[in-house]
């Protein structure tokens, strides 16, 4: 959500995403590349041999915070039938235009999930969830208890709290696609508890244009969710701890690791 509040002569903030969305797949690659976070096909090979030891096979799945669709694809690609949540209506209009226009997306700002169906599967990559307070996240998971079927699956990944301490005193990520450039500025409160990013683009107009440039800013604020934190909002709404993972590897948990995915399962049978 933004950090602060325009003075009452300026324009309001832009809607989350509504000016990066179009460039926002390509500072996924980047992020792959610089920070380790793993591509969507493998997260889609971790998500296929988890549920493969399940009581049931996964049939339906619904991903929170979904965006441009990547990963929609990639599962529906694999059979799954899919459904799509994010609060962008700009990454779902990318989003349906990867998936076409009949796929299943909903626009909502969790914790609202305003599905009427329930899933086999919950999942929210991209360290999506590091978007919520404590209290959002509670609430949250509590929403996602009540559209998982029994024995249903919840798997997700946030950031270590290693990696939210060394993205903050001034850490700076700068790119450029030739037509679009960009800089995220990183700022950590004094406390540590969360990281304030500041996303400033500029988008390559006309060559003709008197500003060759458009410029756009969005703030985005995202918070350290402790284990501690994530298993108190588990056990708040009945989800049991599965496994907490190294990044989307069958791998512990090490001092070096820096994305955490977690799985939790509603108790019951399908």
């Amino acid at each position: 959500p933004p950090t602060d509040q325009p003075p009452a002569d300026q324009p309001p903030p832009p809607q989350p995403y509504s000016t990066v969305a179009a460039a926002y797949d390509r500072l996924g690659e980047l992020v792959v590349g610089g920070w380790g976070e793993k591509p969507h096909h493998e997260k889609a090979d971790f998500l296929t041999r988890l549920w493969s030891h399940g009581t049931a096979p996964v049939g339906s799945v619904l991903e929170l915070a979904c965006g441009t669709g990547l990963m929609l694809g990639e599962l529906r690609g694999r059979g799954h039938h899919v459904v799509g949540l994010d609060r962008s209506e700009a990454m779902l209009d990318r989003a349906r235009a990867r998936l076409g226009p009949d796929a299943a997306l909903v626009c909502a700002t969790l914790p609202d999930i305003p599905v009427d169906q329930w899933f086999d599967a919950v999942i929210s990559p991209g360290a999506s969830l590091n978007y919520l307070t404590e209290t959002e996240l509670a609430a949250t998971f509590r929403s996602v208890a009540a559209r998982l079927a029994p024995g249903g699956s919840f798997v997700f990944d946030v950031l270590s709290p290693g990696t939210m301490a060394g993205d903050g005193g001034g850490h700076v990520l700068a790119g450029d696609f030739d037509d679009t450039a960009f800089i995220l500025a990183f700022a950590n409160s004094p406390d540590g508890v969360r990281c304030d990013i500041t996303w400033t683009q500029f988008v390559r107009t006309a060559p003709e244009a008197a500003a060759p440039y458009l410029k756009s800013v969005e703030h985005h604020r995202v918070y350290r969710l402790t284990p501690g934190t994530i298993r108190t909002a588990a056990d708040a709404c009945g989800l049991t701890e599965q496994g907490v993972y190294d990044n989307y590897a069958f791998s512990p948990l090490d001092d070096a690791s820096t994305v955490q995915t977690w799985a939790f399962r509603l108790p019951g049978r399908r």
